[in-house]
């Protein structure tokens, strides 16, 4: 009798409702993956071939999870995630054993994990480089809500550490001369009634609009009765020029007319691209008489004389030089009589980080004490990242003799600017050496500037400070650079920038930047770091600043956390800083239907799944993550209904046979 197939086909049709009932309990379930009840015929087991057996009944064969993508549903928590497409969370329960789940449903636990129910997510971790270990396991993954501390401007590990201006100046500009304006001759008194073609010499020291340096050569010459040519020469270089207005004095020997005299030359900068800078001056002869008992007088510029600064620039001492190492920069400069001598530097390797500095003037010999011949010159230290923090700026002085026509000689200060030099492992990069007229822009007089920006900067402390630059047009597409520390007196720091005739910078683009930290703060002192000038141009624009970012911070507490589709998860800080935490890594599997179910819509890895295979989302096969969302259930209720309907008719159908089968055993057993 049929009684065996009745009874399989409800314990089928059974188990076809259970599973439609437990996908309709979970239709709300996050993550939740729907089941499907397959079903298999039975046929009893013959070594005979007929084609009149029939089968015994059917049986469920399994129930299969079917993992189709859900629906993605906002919501207001980041840290809720969903994932679109294959993958799975790897969680990590208390005893440190791996499950999987695509509930995204995450919170923060008392110690700053990221869990579920418990279960903490897994993925990559950052160092305290802000650097990903994805080379190592995926770990829990921890917020932590202490505060990040602080880091100096300079102090990260980046290839760019430091600081980053990026501007445009204003080709339009006029030029700002940082060089000599007026060349005086004082005390003269000239012969009266000398003879034609008598003639007297002055010579001295000028700055050009750029600061350079120049002999400029002054010859006064007998022209007539009480009347003298006034001529020039510049650096020796062809003949004396005569001015447009010559020396004509008054009977009684008071200058009459000419006392104030033009003089224009055209300089041509180092590079011929730079164009040719005009360089004007005034000649004063106030003052000057024709008297019967001659005297020279002597001829002065008042604004040179003490604004002397010997620069190295983009040079590089190798960190692997042996102590006793020595490097020489040599250069001339000259004197405020206008006579050139010879300036060599030497900087000698004395232990890690430090060496010491000489400079010798003439061949004289060495000179390694500060002009009261007692201190000596502090070591030229310099940090890990290989930026001066010691003696950037040494002192030195220069005794010049008298001039070839009998100018005084002197005292002569001037400063030895090391800023430009730093120290890391390579090659011994000389740079170059240049000599300058560098007094400071006054802040409050914008004639004495072309343009002004300002940038903060934080100590090792967290304090900030204001660093602010002056940029001027000294030149035809030269600019001088100073800066200002917290408001103090502006230094020629970093140095010059210069432009080709595209308006793009030539030659380097960083500089070292060093200040000495105010009294009476704790913090390390100075602040070094280097200063990128990376972008900026000269085009006939407004001035304007196209890039500002530096590496420093002052301390911050965390106030959020966001999620990107590639699992990145960065923390944002109350001083504006986002920090790498992590990120979250997906595993998938060969035969994801294979996988252990444990409830709580976690898996378990097993022989049939195959081993979890790891990646990071939006790679490979692996999904995208959508934080501030989850992923719903992917079941659909009408169909689940259908299904019910199907299933209760099956069952209906299954016992009817056996209620058939009954009454035909009735039948036969009341046969007699």
């Amino acid at each position: 009798m049929g009684f065996q197939q009745g009874l399989s086909g409800l314990n089928s049709a059974s188990k076809f409702l259970d599973v439609v009932g437990n996908n309709v309990a979970n239709a709300n379930t996050v993550g939740y993956k729907g089941s499907r009840a397959e079903f298999a015929d039975i046929y009893a087991n013959t070594l005979a071939s007929t084609s009149v057996q029939v089968g015994i009944g059917g049986r469920t064969s399994n129930v299969a999870q079917q993992f189709a993508q859900g629906n993605i549903s906002s919501t207001n928590n980041p840290l809720d995630i969903a994932i679109q497409g294959n993958g799975f969370f790897r969680l990590i329960d208390p005893s440190g054993s791996y499950s999987y789940s695509r509930n995204g449903q995450f919170q923060l636990d008392r110690d700053g994990y990221i869990v579920n129910n418990g279960q903490k997510l897994a993925g990559y971790i950052a160092n305290e480089n802000n650097q990903l270990l994805t080379g190592s396991s995926p770990e829990a993954i921890q917020v932590r809500t202490s505060n990040i501390g602080a880091r100096a401007t300079g102090g990260s590990t980046l290839a760019n550490a430091g600081l980053t201006v990026g501007m445009n100046l204003d080709a339009r500009e006029d030029l700002i001369s940082r060089g000599t304006q007026t060349v005086s001759v004082t005390g003269a008194q000239l012969q009266q009634g000398a003879g034609v073609g008598t003639q007297i010499d002055y010579q001295t020291r000028v700055a050009d609009p750029m600061g350079q340096f120049h002999l400029l050569n002054v010859r006064l010459i007998n022209v007539g009765p009480a009347t003298w040519s006034v001529q020039t020469q510049l650096d020796g270089a062809g003949s004396f020029t005569s001015t447009s207005t010559p020396l004509v004095f008054t009977p009684g020997g008071q200058l009459q007319s000419g006392a104030t005299q033009s003089v224009s030359y055209p300089i041509g900068s180092p590079a011929p691209a730079y164009g040719s800078t005009p360089f004007n001056f005034n000649l004063n002869f106030s003052g000057i008489q024709e008297t019967a008992a001659p005297v020279n007088g002597t001829i002065s510029v008042s604004d040179v004389g003490s604004s002397t600064t010997v620069a190295v620039y983009n040079s590089n001492l190798d960190a692997n030089d042996p102590v006793t190492t020595p490097h020489v920069y040599n250069t001339t400069f000259r004197d405020p009589n206008g006579v050139t001598h010879t300036l060599a530097i030497t900087l000698t390797k004395a232990a890690t980080n430090t060496w010491t500095a000489t400079y010798d003037i003439d061949g004289a010999g060495p000179v390694s004490t500060l002009p009261d011949g007692v201190t000596p010159i502090p070591a030229v230290v310099f940090n890990t990242n290989g930026q001066i923090i010691s003696a950037p700026i040494i002192p030195a002085t220069y005794t010049y003799p008298p001039g070839p026509f009998g100018e005084p000689g002197g005292p002569m200060n001037f400063n030895l600017s090391l800023q430009g030099v730093t120290q890391r492992a390579g090659v011994f990069t000389a740079g170059s050496v240049e000599t300058r007229s560098s007094p400071a822009v006054n802040p409050t007089d914008p004639n004495t500037f072309t343009h002004s920006t300002s940038a903060d900067v934080y100590d090792s402390q967290g304090v900030r400070h204001t660093l602010t630059f002056y940029m001027t047009k000294v030149g035809v597409n030269a600019w001088e650079v100073q800066t200002s520390f917290d408001g103090a007196t502006p230094v020629l720091q970093p140095g010059y920038v210069t432009f080709d005739s595209a308006g793009k910078m030539n030659g380097g683009t960083s500089f070292a930047y060093t200040s000495p930290i105010p009294s009476p703060s704790g913090a390390q002192t100075p602040l070094a770091f280097t200063t990128f000038l990376t972008g900026t141009t000269q085009f006939g624009n407004q001035f304007g600043v196209n890039e500002l970012s530096q590496d420093g911070y002052a301390d911050g507490n965390i106030t959020g956390l966001s999620i990107g589709k590639d699992g990145l998860i960065l923390g944002r800080y109350s001083n504006g800083q986002n920090r790498t935490i992590g990120q979250i890594t997906l595993f998938n599997f060969a035969n994801p239907q294979g996988l252990q179910p444990l409830g709580d819509n976690r898996w378990a890895e097993s022989y049939a799944s195959n081993q979890a295979r790891i990646g990071t989302p939006g790679t490979s096969d692996f999904g995208a993550l959508q934080s501030g969302a989850v992923e719903d259930s992917n079941i659909d209720l009408t169909k689940e209904l259908v299904d019910m309907i199907t299933a209760q008719r099956s069952y209906q159908a299954n016992a009817q046979t056996i209620k058939t089968q009954d009454q035909l055993l009735q039948t036969m057993v009341n046969l007699r």
